[in-house]
C-alpha cells in the first residue's frame, strides 16, 4: 500500500471511529472493517430528482 493510500484509509478510519488506527493493518482488512461499520446509503441515480416538483 502506498503512503498516500494509507493516509486516505487512515483519514476515513478517523472519520468513522474518531481516532487514527492504532496499528498499520492490511488494507483489505481495514476496508472490510470500514464497510461493515459505515451506515448504508440510499441508492443514487443520474438525472432529475424524483422528489422534485415540476
Amino acid at each position: 500500500m502506498t503512503d498516500l493510500a494509507y493516509q486516505e484509509l487512515a483519514s476515513l478510519w478517523e472519520a468513522v471511529f474518531g481516532e487514527q488506527p492504532s496499528v498499520v493493518a492490511d488494507s483489505e482488512l481495514m476496508a472490510r472493517i470500514l464497510v461493515t461499520c459505515l451506515p448504508p446509503t440510499e441508492p443514487h441515480s443520474f438525472g432529475a430528482d424524483p422528489d422534485e416538483d415540476d
